[in-house]
């Protein structure tokens, strides 16, 4: 190694990262799957370069092999913040992130971005959207340009994030209520079509309208009103036309 690359920090933590990630590099894990590695390597704290000891998540090290296989030793240096000479409000565990929603949901925009890591612990509610939204632009993370050529698409699959949400139930176990009755438990869902991610999700002890309107308006109120809305629940459970504006 360098003598003077030894003496940067950052150049010794991007070291540090790729000797973390490196059995996964180089296929030599002996784990399940390399989430199981990930999660064992992160099981307890990690004495980093600085001498001090942190508690890293499995996803940081599975973000760390994506920006690895993506651009090298380099891609695993601290880049310089886009609003250095402002409040440092992205953390490096931010940006990360913001790197692996990108690469795999490319057309997921800033604002919705911003809930993720929010909802995630890696970001405080009260930095601003447009923190996220500068950082993307950049980066030249935007999104692709809706005029390039499109790829092909299987039916119902839709070309971008809350283009279209779908919503179903499922049965699940029965558990006693609070008057020690077993009742049946039902799963109900909202998922992104585009994205596959769960924009909503709660069990009840009865699979109805009103209860579906309950998670439909909180998820609303998370990440933002789908342009269409897919389910195969019966005319006496559809949602009331007032419902969207009410969330």
């Amino acid at each position: 190694m360098d003598k003077a690359n030894s003496k940067d920090p950052d150049r010794e933590l991007a070291y540090f990262r790729f000797a973390l990630i490196a059995p996964v590099i180089q296929g030599t894990f002996a784990d399940a799957s390399i989430a199981a590695y990930c999660r064992r390597v992160t099981d307890k704290p990690i004495t980093r370069p600085d001498g001090t000891p942190f508690q890293y998540k499995p996803a940081t090290l599975e973000r760390w092999v994506t920006l690895y296989k993506a651009g090298g030793m380099d891609a695993l240096i601290p880049k310089d913040r886009s609003d250095k000479g402002s409040v440092r409000s992205l953390s490096d565990e931010c940006i990360l992130e913001i790197h692996r929603l990108k690469e795999k949901f490319p057309r997921l925009d800033a604002v919705q971005i911003h809930i993720r890591l929010v909802q995630d612990g890696l970001l405080p509610a009260t930095v601003s959207p447009r923190t996220v939204q500068r950082f993307i632009k950049a980066n030249g993370l935007q999104s692709p340009a809706a005029s390039g050529p499109l790829k092909d698409r299987k039916a119902f699959e839709e070309p971008h994030f809350g283009a279209m949400w779908q919503a179903d139930t499922c049965f699940f176990p029965y558990v006693p209520d609070d008057s020690g009755k077993r009742r049946r438990t039902y799963l109900i869902a909202i998922v992104d079509d585009y994205a596959r991610m769960i924009v909503g999700a709660r069990l009840f002890f009865e699979d109805n309208a009103y209860n579906f309107q309950k998670l439909f308006k909180d998820a609303v109120a998370t990440v933002g009103i789908p342009q269409k809305l897919y389910t195969d629940y019966a005319e006496e459970k559809t949602m009331p036309k007032n419902l969207v504006n009410a969330a």
